[in-house]
C-alpha cells in the first residue's frame, strides 16, 4: 500500500490496521469498512474520538466487518485496495485541501467515508445505526473549534521532547525563517545539531567528519538537493526519534535520539554522508557514547 507522505501518523496506522484486519479475517481485499474500524482502533486519533463519541462499540464493529465479506482461499498477498477505498483515499486528500490543512488525518478520512458512502463502510454504518451526517457534523464541530489531529499529535510529541530538543527544533525553524526557505527541513536540523554545544551530539558529528562549513554554505546558497516534502519528512523523523526513545526505555526524547532517527532515515543518511559523516562511525558513537544500555 503506497502511503501519501502527507498522512498523519494516526492515519498511517489506521491504514495499516485496516490491512491487517482484512488479512486476519481472510478477506480478498482491503475495503472501506476495514478502514473505518482501523480508525476506530487507532486510539488517540481524532477519528477514533469521533467514532467513540458516537457510541460505536469496537468489538461489535469488528464482528460485523468479519461477516461483511466472503472468505478468500487462498488470501492474496499483498491484498489489493478496493476501488471504493481508493476513492475514499482520494476524497480524504480533497477534504484536507478544502480545510487548508497540509496533512491528511483520520478526520479527513472520516469525512471522505461519510461523503463517499461506498464499499462496506456504508453497510457497516447502517448496521451500527450511525448516519454519515452524524459523522460529518461531529468532525466539522471539532475542526471548527480548532481541534485537528496534527495539533493532538504535535502536543503529544512535544511533551516527550527534552528541553534541549525543543530548543534545537525551534532553532531549526528560526534558521529556515532567516533563510526565507519555507518550513524547516532535516538540513536545517542537522546544522543546528552541529552547532549546539550543550549537546554531545555536536562533538559526535565533528568526530565523525561532518563538514559544517560546507553544510552552512549549501544552505545559504540552496545548493542542497531537495528531498520530497521536507516538512513532512522532518515530522516523520521526530516521530521516529520519540519511538526510538520509547524502545530504549527513556522517558524523554533527547538530541541523541534525534540524531539516531536522522541517521536511520534514508534521506537523513544521504544528507549526513553528503557532508562527510562516516555513518558506521556515527552509529558506533551513538551506541557507545550517547545511548545507555537497556535496563540501566
Amino acid at each position: 500500500m503506497a502511503l501519501n507522505s502527507r498522512y498523519s501518523q494516526h492515519a498511517r496506522r489506521a491504514l495499516a490496521q485496516a490491512r491487517l484486519m482484512a488479512q486476519d479475517y481472510q478477506h480478498d481485499a482491503v475495503d472501506t469498512d476495514h478502514l473505518l474500524v482501523g480508525i476506530l482502533c487507532e486510539r488517540g486519533s481524532l477519528g477514533s474520538q469521533v467514532l467513540t463519541d458516537l457510541d460505536i462499540d469496537m468489538r461489535r464493529a469488528e464482528l460485523e466487518v468479519r461477516v461483511l465479506h466472503a472468505l478468500a482461499d487462498p488470501v492474496a498477498a499483498p491484498l489489493e485496495l478496493t476501488g471504493a477505498l481508493l476513492e475514499v483515499l482520494r476524497l480524504s486528500a480533497e477534504e484536507s485541501r478544502g480545510f487548508g490543512h497540509h496533512y491528511i488525518g483520520t478526520e479527513h478520512m472520516l469525512l471522505a467515508l461519510a461523503r463517499s458512502r461506498a464499499g462496506g463502510a456504508a453497510d457497516l454504518l447502517r448496521t451500527l445505526a450511525v448516519s454519515p451526517d452524524q459523522i460529518r457534523r461531529r468532525v466539522r464541530l471539532l475542526l471548527s473549534d480548532g481541534v485537528t489531529e496534527l495539533s493532538i499529535e504535535t502536543a503529544k510529541r512535544v511533551a516527550r521532547l527534552s528541553e534541549l530538543s525543543r530548543r534545537v527544533l525551534n532553532a531549526a525553524s528560526q534558521l529556515a525563517a532567516q533563510d526565507s526557505t519555507g518550513p524547516a527541513g532535516i538540513d536545517h536540523l542537522l546544522l543546528v545539531l552541529a552547532r549546539e554545544q550543550r549537546s554531545q551530539v555536536s562533538r559526535i558529528l565533528r568526530d565523525c567528519g561532518l563538514d559544517e562549513m560546507a553544510l552552512s554554505g549549501a544552505l545559504r546558497q540552496r545548493t542542497i538537493p531537495t528531498v520530497p516534502t521536507s516538512e513532512a519528512l522532518l515530522e516523520e523523523m521526530i516521530d521516529h526519534a520519540v519511538d526510538r526513545a520509547d524502545h530504549l526505555g527513556t522517558h524523554y526524547t533527547g538530541t541523541d535520539h534525534i540524531l539516531l532517527a536522522l541517521a536511520e532515515n534514508p534521506h537523513g543518511a544521504a544528507l549526513l554522508q553528503r557532508y562527510g559523516v562516516n555513518l558506521g562511525k556515527l552509529f558506533e558513537a551513538i551506541r557507545h557514547d550517547l545511548l545507555p544500555p537497556r535496563g540501566r
